[in-house]
């Protein structure tokens, strides 16, 4: 039971879309003044719905069938109600969180015709908008227009209703001006206060709607598809927003985290359940997925089936030095990185209790650095880049494989036009093929290593003017992918 309970809370802290939020309504975009049921009986506007509604199902949407509530709408005089009948039938299926509307627009040029998909994603409740992006097709030669709506909805549908999931729980909403990409947002207004006395309070960090708008890259929309894995068991986290007004915000650990869940997902086939996925953890949230020194036994630990379960965990945030004792940390959001050895999270102690989980394989992936630096600024001020050392059994484990975004006295770089962290974007385009040299379909942790030392370590100096070289340990001929 008690095991029971705690998958369950996971699956409700995760950012996977499951259970209700895997309900889904298409609406074709009604004109001002139109009638919803007269919508609905355009020719263009039955092809986009069902276009729209068939790539829903593939990516596993209990899809409600509107066409149906309005046709029966029609036959029993609901449709002369009004549109606010009309929508409130539609809206009232399955206890709806949100609905799609759909406008698509007809295209030519001298490549052939091609389609423009603007898709709106809607709180069913307050009706107002959650994301919305525009796509478009692949011109060519073709009369089939249910097919180029599916291609051009298809890039777009994972960044799409993950950016609608994140804007549903927290209730902020695009403002009326946004442009059509995953949007900047405008939080709900709250009621004005008669202004109080000012009174000086410690300041917080308030950096968290740095990187708001995320605009897919290439390796969020071609995730490539796998098998199932019914007992791999992982540990994603991505700290983006430090509570320490010193510590800077870490531009795109949650989108990394994000993508990196849809890759376990689909490409690996990790089960949602034995996926601990964790958004800002803490120094608490490390102890207890982790554990502590001494004691391995946490949250991983007892999710895994000794020798049956394959071990994935991902690190997006900041890292940072003790320069005294020369171990790194990672830094959980509630840390004061000046007292680092009290309130962050070792490396040291990572692997020291992963290797006392009876896991099958391993794999540990930080894009992080250690040297108290980063693109957002510096953790540690006055201090010189230390060269820390880990020594642990793990890291000569054939199972286990580590990689690292950098060398621990470097800076881990973001890579701005990709939305990601510069090793992070590098490893997931491994993994989509790009790594795999001789093209027989498998990645090799040689394959692996080669392409991220090529490709990080050049655009670090192409971008950003300095050194970063990854660290990957692990035996050269096993598969990564």
């Amino acid at each position: 039971m008690k095991k029971y309970l705690l998958t369950l809370l996971i699956a409700c802290i995760s950012l996977s879309i499951t259970g209700q939020e895997k309900n889904i309504l298409v609406m074709p975009n009604v004109e001002k003044g139109a009638s919803i049921c007269s919508s609905f009986q355009i020719y263009d506007n039955k092809v986009a719905v069902n276009a729209i509604e068939e790539v829903y199902k593939e990516n596993k949407y209990h899809v409600i069938n509107s066409s149906k509530i309005i046709h029966d709408l029609s036959i029993s005089g609901g449709c002369y109600q009004g549109n606010d009948h009309v929508r409130t039938k539609l809206l009232e299926q399955n206890e709806l969180i949100y609905f799609t509307v759909v406008q698509v627009d007809y295209k030519n040029d001298y490549n052939g015709s091609y389609v423009e998909v603007t898709t709106d994603v809607i709180d069913a409740k307050v009706k107002k908008k959650l994301a919305t992006i525009k796509s478009k097709s692949t011109p060519q030669f073709t009369s089939d227009k249910k097919e180029q709506i599916k291609s051009a909805f298809r890039k777009v549908i994972q960044p799409l209703m993950l950016e609608a999931l994140r804007a549903q729980r927290s209730k902020t909403y695009i403002a009326p001006t946004s442009s059509l990409t995953l949007p900047i947002r405008t939080p709900p207004k709250k009621e004005k206060k008669e202004e109080q006395p000012k009174v000086e309070t410690p300041v917080e960090n308030t950096s968290p709607v740095i990187g708001a708008t995320i605009t897919p890259s290439d390796v969020d929309i071609n995730i490539p598809k796998g098998g199932t894995n019914e007992n791999a068991v992982a540990v994603i986290i991505g700290n983006k927003n430090y509570r320490n007004s010193d510590v800077p915000a870490v531009k795109y650990a949650i989108h990394d985290a994000e993508i990196m869940k849809q890759y376990l997902t689909q490409l690996y086939g990790y089960r949602e359940g034995n996926i601990i996925y964790i958004e800002d953890a803490t120094q608490a949230d490390f102890n207890a997925i982790f554990g502590i020194k001494g004691n391995p036994k946490g949250k991983l630990y007892n999710y895994v089936k000794p020798e049956e379960s394959d071990v994935f965990i991902y690190y997006s945030g900041h890292g940072a030095p003790n320069p005294e004792s020369q171990e790194g940390y990672f830094v959980p959001v509630d840390t004061d990185p000046s007292l680092i050895q009290f309130n962050g999270y070792a490396v040291n102690t990572l692997y020291e209790n992963l290797a006392a989980v009876p896991y099958r394989n391993l794999t540990v992936v930080i894009d992080a650095c250690f040297s108290g630096s980063s693109d957002g600024g510096m953790l540690l001020k006055s201090i010189s880049p230390v060269f820390i050392k880990t020594e642990n059994k793990i890291l000569q484990d054939e199972n286990a494989f580590i990689f690292s975004a950098s060398a621990s006295e470097q800076v881990a770089s973001w890579y701005e036009d990709k939305s990601h962290g510069l090793f992070t974007y590098f490893y997931l385009k491994g993994l989509q093929g790009a790594a795999d040299k001789d093209q027989d379909g498998r990645v090799t942790v040689e394959e692996m290593s080669t392409y991220l030392n090529d490709n990080v370590t050049y655009m670090a100096r192409r971008l950003n003017n300095r050194a970063q070289n990854p660290q990957i340990n692990g035996t050269p001929s096993r598969y990564v992918k």
